[in-house]
């Protein structure tokens, strides 16, 4: 059999590599929600100029809502006890447009099927978001996200101003499903902090 990542749910072995996680047979489960805050005021942006935040999609392994971690080189457990309150991929979508929308860079940030018509457009792809366990005394929050940006006002076809992705880790402070949260929220807070420096670069 060729060698593979693997993606399982294994509630006895994440219980005993993160102590945070309940065991035994209860069904009880925390549910927890990404808000990455935005601690800037805000900067000069383009009059007029509306961004519409179109479809996020997110890799399979890091879809469902349980927290996923990270045991080895080939292994990810995912958390039964300890979860998102939605998807993953909805919450990173809802927190990128209110962060771009408090950065003053656009009149208006816009969700799909706005009568508005856009100027720009952002779409991406979340590619990483877990906690890495596999080093005990380094343990880590990893998020990582592919974003790509386009204008699609004044010109036939959308034009691409730029794609990239983002990549950012943060150290986990405790062995606590509350602590890699909180630490995913500083990686969101670091990619797109990044984004907005970016994105204002082009306008």
């Amino acid at each position: 059999m060729s060698k593979g990542v693997y993606i399982c749910v294994s509630l006895t072995l994440v219980t005993l590599i993160f102590s945070g996680c309940r065991g035994g047979a209860s069904y009880e489960k925390t549910r927890y929600l990404l808000d990455p805050a935005r601690e800037k005021g805000a900067v000069a942006g383009e009059p007029d100029a509306v961004l519409e935040v179109r479809h996020f999609t997110i890799d399979a392994a890091f879809s469902s809502k349980g927290l996923v971690y990270r045991t080895d080189e080939s292994q990810y457990e995912s958390d039964f006890h300890n979860e998102f309150l939605v998807t993953p991929v909805a919450m990173i979508r809802e927190a990128t447009r209110n962060w771009l929308a408090q950065t003053n860079l656009f009149e208006r940030v816009a969700d799909p099927g706005s009568y508005v018509e856009p100027t720009f457009a952002l779409e991406a792809n979340v590619t990483a978001l877990y906690g890495d366990l596999r080093d005990e005394s380094a343990r880590q929050a990893v998020a990582e996200i592919r974003v790509f940006f386009l204008k699609v006002r004044g010109s036939r076809d959308p034009m691409l101003l730029f794609k990239k992705t983002y990549r950012a880790k943060s150290g986990i402070d405790e062995s606590s499903p509350t602590s890699l949260v909180a630490a995913l929220d500083r990686c969101l807070q670091t990619i797109l902090a990044e984004l907005e420096a970016d994105i204002a670069a082009k306008l």
